[in-house]
């Protein structure tokens, strides 16, 4: 599996929600169609009859239960919490592992926020490329920084790019930590306390019992035998909910918020009365800097 794989699967989810009805979406994106590869846009045409959309996506939910919209409801939670810290005076937004993220382009005042994507070169070179074909130039506040994070220090690049970490500044970190070593972790936690306090950051999570295999929900069996295989797994970190407060505090970070599927249902899913579960094993934290 490539990375580019669960960037463009993420998005195309995104682009799905906005083929619903308005009362129905969850968030407005109109942007993610648009820098998506053309098999992909391809799909995004072939499910705009509301059967087709329901057959598909109810095909998928059996698949893979709940991850549909746990996806769809992370995104409206980071879109809430960025919204929020635009509100508050956030001058600065940090986006590590973008993908085809594109809340650069969407989210209200985001324009007048110094924001920096950071996903792989080649990545962000579809991205880079697509975003000049079907929207237009890369907005003047939006810096993509490409980086290898296995081999580049992710301080040294920013820097380079312009960023500093004496600005007050949201980080975001959506669907990566489980795609990396606990030292990665750790290492990229240990930069973000280095931001001035009140800094954000939110990142999502897969439970430890998912990844060592002691609790797979029901439905999720073709999930875990995908992403961790024995010879070549994709999933290598996962954490334990009960941990994660005083985790953070070893570096400075203090725990606000962690959610999960329950959540989802309250806040997301039962508001817009929409027949969509939320898998357990993925959850989201927001922390803030000391």
């Amino acid at each position: 599996m490539k990375q580019s794989s669960t960037a463009y699967g993420a998005a195309f989810l995104r682009a799905m929600e906005n083929l619903l009805p308005e009362d129905k979406r969850f968030f407005e994106d109109p942007y993610s169609r648009k820098i998506l590869p053309p098999v992909y846009r391809y799909f995004v045409i072939i499910m705009r009859p509301p059967k087709i959309w329901n057959f598909l996506m109810n095909m998928r939910e059996k698949l893979t239960p709940g991850v549909v919209g746990g996806v769809l409801c992370r995104t409206r939670y980071i879109d809430d919490l960025l919204i929020n810290a635009i509100k508050e005076g956030v001058g600065t937004v940090v986006n590590l592992g973008a993908g085809m993220d594109t809340r650069a382009f969407r989210i209200p005042g985001i324009e007048n926020i110094q924001y920096f994507e950071l996903d792989s070169p080649e990545l962000l070179k579809v991205k880079s490329s697509n975003i000049n074909k079907e929207i237009g130039e890369l907005p003047s506040n939006v810096s993509l920084v490409p980086i290898d994070f296995n081999s580049q220090d992710l301080g040294e690049e920013l820097k380079k790019a312009g960023y500093t970490l004496s600005l007050k500044t949201f980080f975001i970190w959506e669907g990566v930590t489980q795609y990396i070593s606990k030292e990665a972790i750790d290492n990229t936690l240990k930069y973000f306390a280095q931001a001035p306090t009140g800094s954000r950051i939110v990142f999502t999570y897969v439970l430890k019992s998912f990844i060592n295999g002691s609790y797979i929900p029901d439905g999720l069996n073709i999930l875990y035998k995908t992403m961790l295989k024995k010879k070549n797994p994709f999933w290598f970190c996962g954490f334990d909910p009960a941990e994660m407060k005083e985790y953070l505090s070893k570096y400075s970070l203090s725990l606000i918020e962690d959610v999960g599927n329950e959540e989802y249902l309250e806040r997301y899913i039962k508001p817009k009365s929409r027949d969509l579960t939320v898998m357990e094993i993925e959850r989201t934290v927001l922390a803030e800097v000391k």
